[in-house]
């Protein structure tokens, strides 16, 4: 089965979950200490446009750090002939452990095409020099992107038009970046991208304590040595494997406030600049793509697809198309200055599904594409109340009582790690939760928007959270998920003033279901299913109890109806091109460890759920295995007592030498606590080289 942790470590470790499906050049094997003084490799075959090459240099920064830099490069035609360039800046490695990443088929493409793609390796990292920031999207990070806007800008190559570029962190901080308004940034084209660094990122889902499997990731790549030498420097050790590891950061950052707030696109003055902007169905920052086509700024083009954290060419699952080729027409507007009618064009693009059948390894999604603009018309709110018999009717109930939820801390595991996966039947998280279901629809209801969800509720404790999914119920009853939301109530009044509930006080939530589309078929059901726990995706609260939930007028689920029909425009769709993989690497893909594995126990109450990979690459001379298990457990019995631990490790070795990396993560909780430890081991021919122990406690605060 297709999950999403077991694609997400199967792939990420090479970029193909972040960055996903490519190869990458023949790179030049020595790199210059003189910015852009490189050494180009041998022509690649020029196809239908330009010939290129592919170049590694570097780009100092105003204090004197020089920053690693790939350049996909066309030859010019004529004598003096310029070109724009737009690059992407990260903290993924691009010369090994991304070397198997997208970089390549996108430089090609675009180089064929008259521009310069340029990918940058983040400060600290890869083979660029400095310090590990503190966390990613710091303002050191920023202002690095800033300055090499600046000086792609003034190339003897370059027209002096530069874009950004990324999917998921060089889509995040490319917001960021053209929120400050260098002057030669003339347009972004973005991927997953998110606004709302509390809210919707990676450490809390929703505004709820999430741990991920990126989040090791990183602090394990962030703990590796340059990817030119692997030498084991003093300024090495300081420099990076001694930082300290970026997840205490997120988790002693427990609410919103400035620290991730200061960055969050969502809350500053809106973006002026151009913005093209692709989003998943099935991507756990779709809600992004919404609020810029709300935004004051005219200049926002959208595309919504079906699939997961992937660029729509490869992304699963389908259908797919090349964007690379609607990109174009973007870059060609912006950065040449040719006027091909683009921003006359429709602005939005969005697949609306069929009924889907629930699958974790459904390859392509029923439905059809629709195109128009922006803001949607035709779109009515459909309101339900869940009432007495479990039944969800168009009018609200009289004086009912309420419905009783126990709390089972091990319940979810059916949507795995993010609101952003295939999933397959509900029916078993749904046994934990409240579900309440219309009668079977006599004709199809299709929604285009975010759903909205309105509850009464008490508790008899003061922290509890709210898991809400909207559900298709199929005739023969089985259960699809279209959409959810968690809900932390101590949000309830504001996020930057948070209250603890009131225990047996009656309480009103409301929170928006992520963006969906949908077609529920006729003799389907609609159903709204109500849990307090999703494990893992949301960490487990510390008492064991119950909460009720209220109906009435003051708890109900709107539905964003499509009455009529105004997204009519014929889409543009071109269909994908053939990649081009890297002649000198090759991936292995193992079998043993990289499977997901879910045990709940209703009697003992214990769950566990665990996943990771076992997965070997080699690149030119260089060989990589990399290996991680994750785990997360929890008993219904005593939900205070949860963990997390991730072991990952990761075998480097080059001609004559063998480094090892092991890091060991581990989070547990009590009543009043998170305690924090993080143990990093290297090793070189066997041999203990250094190690480093982090520990904290955080209090939980209201998580």
């Amino acid at each position: 089965m297709k999950k999403r942790l077991e694609l997400i470590f199967i792939l990420l470790f090479s970029c193909l979950a972040l960055l996903f499906l490519c190869g990458s050049a023949v790179l030049a094997t020595q790199q210059s200490e003189a910015d852009d003084e490189t050494e180009e490799e041998s022509n690649l075959p020029a196809g239908s446009g330009y010939v290129f090459t592919v170049e590694r240099g570097t780009l100092t920064m105003p204090d004197g750090i020089r920053l690693a830099v790939s350049y996909w490069k066309p030859q010019a035609k004529k004598l003096g002939e310029k070109f724009p360039v737009f690059f992407e800046l990260n903290g993924y490695r691009k010369d090994d452990l991304c070397y198997l990443s997208w970089d390549y088929p996108v430089g090609a493409y675009f180089a064929r095409h008259g521009y310069v793609v340029a990918k940058v390796d983040l400060r600290g990292t890869g083979d660029s020099g400095g310090v590990v920031p503190d966390a990613e999207y710091s303002e050191q990070e920023l202002s690095d992107c800033v300055e090499i806007i600046n000086l792609l800008s003034k190339k003897d190559w370059s027209n002096g038009k530069v874009g950004m570029y990324g999917l998921s962190w060089g889509a995040f901080n490319s917001l960021m970046v053209a929120k400050r308004k260098p002057p030669a940034l003339k347009a972004i084209l973005i991927a997953h991208a998110s606004d709302d660094l509390y809210y919707q990122d990676v450490h809390f889902i929703d505004g709820v304590m999430h741990t991920d499997v990126w989040e090791a990731m990183i602090d394990t790549y962030n703990a590796l040595p340059d990817t030119k030498t692997y030498a084991l420097t003093r300024e090495f050790f300081a420099n990076r494997f001694d930082r300290t590891p970026w997840h205490f950061q997120w988790k002693e950052n427990l609410a919103d406030g400035p620290f991730w707030r200061k960055e969050s696109v969502r809350f500053q003055p809106s973006l002026e600049l151009p913005v093209y902007i692709m989003g998943g169905l099935l991507d756990g920052y779709r809600d992004t793509v919404v609020r810029l086509l709300n935004s004051p700024n005219k200049q926002v083009k959208a595309d919504i697809g079906p699939w997961k954290h992937e660029w729509p060419h490869t992304g699963t699952p389908g259908p797919n198309y090349e964007w690379r080729k609607k990109a174009l027409r973007w870059w060609d507007h912006w950065l040449k200055g040719i006027d091909n009618g683009i921003m006359d064009e429709p602005r939005f693009m969005v697949f609306m599904r069929d009924a889907v059948p629930p699958s974790e390894d459904i390859s392509t999604t029923p439905g059809q594409w629709r195109c128009g603009n922006w803001p949607l018309g035709g779109i009515k709110e459909r309101r339900f109340y869940p009432g007495e018999g479990r039944k969800l009717a168009s009018s609200a109930p009289g004086e009912t009582k309420p419905h009783t939820l126990v709390y089972k801390a091990g319940v979810g595991t059916g949507v795995h790690g993010w609101w952003g996966e295939t999933s397959g039947d509900m029916s078993s998280d749904d046994e934990g939760s409240l579900v309440f279901d219309s009668e079977p629809l006599k004709e199809s209801v299709e929604i285009i928007g975010l759903p909205k969800v309105n509850l009464t509720v008490s508790a008899d404790a003061p922290l509890y959270q709210w898991s809400v999914r909207l559900e298709d119920v199929w005739p023969d009853g089985k259960v699809s998920l279209v959409s959810g939301t968690l809900i932390n109530p101590a949000d309830r009044q504001s996020r930057l003033k948070q209250s603890p509930l009131v225990p047996g006080e009656k309480t009103k939530l409301a929170a928006e279901i992520h963006f969906t589309t949908w077609r529920f078929r006729p003799k389907h059901k609609i159903r709204l299913s109500i849990s307090n726990a999703q494990f893992p995706m949301a960490w487990p609260t510390p008492y064991k109890g119950a909460t009720r939930l209220h109906p009435g007028p003051d708890t109900s689920i709107e539905l964003p109806v499509v009455e009529k029909n105004t997204l009519t425009a014929a889409c543009d769709l071109p269909k994908p091109e053939p990649e081009e993989w890297p002649p000198d690497a090759s991936y292995e893909e193992e079998d043993e460890g990289k499977s997901t594995n879910i045990e709940y126990n209703q009697e003992t109450g214990a769950a566990v759920y665990s996943c990771g990979i076992n997965q070997k690459m080699t690149i030119r001379d260089t060989r990589y295995h990399m290996q991680e298990q994750n785990t997360w457990k929890v008993n219904d019995k005593d939900p205070a007592h949860a963990t997390y631990e991730a072991v990952t490790d990761y075998a480097i070795q080059p001609p004559g030498r063998a480094l090892r990396l092991m890091v060991k993560f581990r989070m547990v909780s009590d009543e009043k606590n998170f305690t924090l430890t993080t143990i990093r081991q290297l090793f070189e021919a066997n041999a203990l080289v250094r190690e480093k122990k982090w520990e904290k406690t955080i209090p939980r605060g209201n998580h």
